[in-house]
């Protein structure tokens, strides 16, 4: 226990005066026995936004992304900011980044809304779903 005592805080109440010593050599410190992380529950009742992405040379690219509290435009806007951003700074081999990478961010993309789902699953069901039916060339997952 520290002697170093600091400030003289002074808190006044309603009904009396309290005075509180503050120790400022006083470190705040977790018990080596306190979980370092902890597990959420899977929310099942966030809306998520399917879309399309096609450049300008007709390739497409079909995801999905967690819609939030904002606009289904600005979520897919804000997801697509993500891809271009991995792409520049990430080493990823995935189609979209590769083409990307290779003259795809100086094209003009156009971004369609296919459909919003409620549910997790239901909505990675549907994407998997939506991509082996359609075939997109710059989609490698799910083929």
């Amino acid at each position: 226990m520290s002697t170093n005592l600091g400030q003289n805080l002074c808190c006044e109440n309603t009904t009396q005066r309290v005075r509180i010593l503050v120790d400022k050599s006083a470190r705040f410190a977790y018990t080596k026995n306190m979980k370092t992380q902890t597990r959420r529950t899977p929310r099942k009742d966030s809306s998520y936004v399917i879309y399309e992405m096609t450049s300008e040379l007709g390739h497409s690219y079909i995801g999905l992304t967690r819609k939030g509290t904002v606009t289904p435009v600005k979520a897919v806007a804000e997801r697509w900011r993500k891809h271009k951003s991995r792409a520049r700074n990430e080493d990823r081999k995935w189609a979209l980044y590769v083409y990307l990478k290779t003259g795809g961010l100086d094209l003009t993309w156009t971004h369609k809304i296919i459909t919003i789902i409620r549910g997790r699953a239901e909505a990675y069901a549907y994407e998997r779903e939506l991509v082996k039916q359609v075939l997109p060339e710059l989609n490698d997952q799910y083929l």
